[in-house]
């Protein structure tokens, strides 16, 4: 059934529930290698959430961290003490 291929989901508007960060340091670093981390952020609806993201910025004191969201994905500036490593399990044999 070609006529029927998958395709990803399409958004075409923004999501209501936005994130709340900071304003951009004047001289972030790339991050080598995309850590793993928790995020705690605040959402505009859902108040303060716990969602799974990983870091693609950062200096001293703040953290550029893509998270996802109720099926969006977000990029926020957040302080760094509201981010915290994880672990991924090793890809093994199933």
């Amino acid at each position: 059934m070609p006529e029927h291929r998958w395709s990803p989901p399409i958004h075409p508007d923004l999501p209501e529930d936005q994130p709340l960060g900071i304003d951009a340091p004047p001289a972030p670093a790339r991050v080598s290698g995309y850590p793993a981390v928790w995020v705690q952020v605040d959402f505009t609806r859902s108040g303060p959430q716990r969602c799974p993201g990983f870091v693609e910025q950062a200096d001293e004191d703040t953290v550029y961290v893509q998270l996802v969201h109720m099926g969006f994905v977000h990029h926020v500036w957040l302080p760094r003490d509201r981010v915290t490593k994880r672990s991924l399990k090793a890809q093994g044999r199933r």
